[in-house]
């Protein structure tokens, strides 16, 4: 079981922004400057002939190449995506995208070696759902992103829309702000799913990490780890304070304080620990999920914990996936303050 892939979605807050502005546009009627009056749905089908279809190697920039310059030589492992469909509704957009690294596999290996195929220099990838529902107002909407294991596509997808969109505005001359479309998103913060991940995963720990990087070795070949298993008595709701604060998310009023200091300084505090935390490299939650898996919460992984497993080995289809999406918005509405139709 813990080999099979988890199969799940992310949900994330989108605002719409004119070019590089930080006010948020409404979805539903605001429109860029000039000549056509376009509102982001019509946008979108402006654009279709430059998303979908279209292959993007490299990183996604907010610029444009110079005729004159040589192009970039691609070194491998660089990220590639493609857009396979775009079904534009009236309460939501939905995608398939294709994401890989280019040159992150060299060989596909069938069940003889006669049938293996060089992938050489092309990118292997999977298709990704990724749905944008619409506001029926307001300048904020909800990014439903499928994942494979830890991987999704939404925050690449909206990128490539944002470039997209600044590169048609681009090509007609025109660089103002008011001519082109932007979107920016952060993780959804759902006190209800960290709840499930610290109350019904087994074996949670805390630990404490020292990492010695002997001359010539990797940083994590040689690891001193201090561990206390067990979450302490009445210290569930620091806790989940503590996990909000490294995900930069609200921590509930009604909620006890998480402990202050670095994450080193927090989980030793909240197990007992006596130490010095200079010795200290890094702090982290531990448990075993539903399928036997060890998950780890860190500060550089938080956001992980906000991914909902939907199946694990085989993937589910789009209607079962969308329905236990659709239920967890529905769920979350009253905090999400986003008037959505679903």
């Amino acid at each position: 079981m813990a080999n099979k892939t988890m199969f799940g979605f992310r949900l994330d807050r989108v605002t719409l922004h004119h070019g590089r502005t930080r006010q948020g546009q409404a979805f539903v009627d605001a429109t860029l400057d000039g000549s056509p009056e376009e509102t982001f749905c019509q946008s979108l089908e402006s654009m279709r002939d430059r998303l979908v279809g279209v292959t993007r190697t490299g990183n996604l920039k907010y610029e444009l190449a110079e005729d004159d310059r040589a192009p970039a030589e691609l070194t491998d492992a660089v990220p590639t995506i493609r857009v396979e469909s775009m079904a534009i509704g009236g309460s939501r957009v939905d995608f398939v995208v294709r994401i890989g690294r280019r040159g992150s596999h060299d060989l596909a290996i069938g069940t003889q070696s006669d049938e293996d195929v060089e992938l050489g220099d092309l990118a292997s990838t999977n298709p990704f759902l990724v749905s944008l529902y619409l506001p029926t107002a307001g300048t904020d909407a909800v990014l439903v992103s499928e994942v494979r294991s830890r991987t999704s596509a939404g925050y690449q997808l909206l990128k490539l829309i944002g470039v997209t969109s600044y590169e048609s505005a681009a090509s007609t001359g025109v660089f103002d702000n008011g001519q082109w479309w932007r979107l920016t998103s952060n993780p959804i913060g759902d006190v209800e799913r960290l709840e499930e991940v610290l109350t019904q995963g087994n074996g949670l720990a805390f630990q404490l990490e020292r990492h010695n990087a002997p001359k010539g070795k990797a940083r994590s070949t040689d690891k001193v780890i201090l561990r206390r298993n067990g979450l302490p008595a009445s210290k569930l709701s620091s806790v989940k304070a503590m996990v909000l604060g490294w995900a930069k998310l609200d921590v509930p009023e009604n909620y006890d304080d998480a402990p202050a200091g670095s994450p080193v300084e927090q989980l030793a505090s909240l197990v007992g620990f006596d130490i010095e935390p200079a010795l200290f490299d890094d702090g982290s939650l531990s448990y075993d999920d539903a399928q036997g898996r060890t998950q780890t919460i860190r500060p550089s992984n938080v956001g992980d914990v906000f991914i909902y497993p939907v199946a694990v080995g085989d993937r589910p289809t789009e209607a079962k996936t969308r329905a236990a999406a659709e239920d967890r918005v529905r769920r979350l509405q009253s905090s999400l303050r986003i008037p959505l139709s679903i």
